[in-house]
């Protein structure tokens, strides 16, 4: 077995250990959520950092991620933040995709949406297996006061 393939065999060995010891993250306050330990779809594994701004920009709010993947080949991880305003009932979806392997990251521009004003509460959905399991997290889009 040649030496990259046998890399890629021990990281995914790694990430089942993990697979099999992990409990799912309870409920967070707005920022953070938990890193994730991810597969992705292609010969990678990796980490995952995502959090919520909900005062990036006027009736906006920003989804930044980070991730860093490590295999043989090209892959892709689709991660969507599904966000429903408590004071209305509206919902939505943001999705981004990481790409690796590497170091991949959204700021600025490619992290907002536009849920408008209120209290909102949002779960990550992530395109692969991965933990730990994401527990909602909440966030709040102040009125523009322009």
């Amino acid at each position: 077995m040649n030496s990259t393939k046998a890399l890629f065999v021990l990281s995914a060995t790694a990430f089942a250990a993990l697979l099999a010891t992990a409990a799912p993250v309870a409920a967070a306050p707005e920022g953070k959520f938990a890193t994730i330990y991810t597969l992705a779809q292609g010969p990678c594994v990796g980490q995952v950092d995502a959090s919520i701004n909900g005062n990036a920009y006027p009736n906006q709010a920003a989804f930044t991620v980070s991730s860093t993947l490590v295999g043989v080949g090209p892959c892709t991880l689709p991660i969507t933040l599904n966000w429903r305003n408590v004071d209305t009932g509206a919902t939505g979806a943001f999705a981004v995709t990481a790409q690796g392997p590497g170091y991949w990251g959204n700021s600025g521009h490619s992290a907002l949406f536009a849920p408008g004003p209120g209290r909102f509460t949002a779960t990550a959905t992530i395109g692969a297996v991965h933990v730990p399991e994401l527990g909602p997290i909440e966030f709040t889009v102040p009125p523009y006061q322009g």
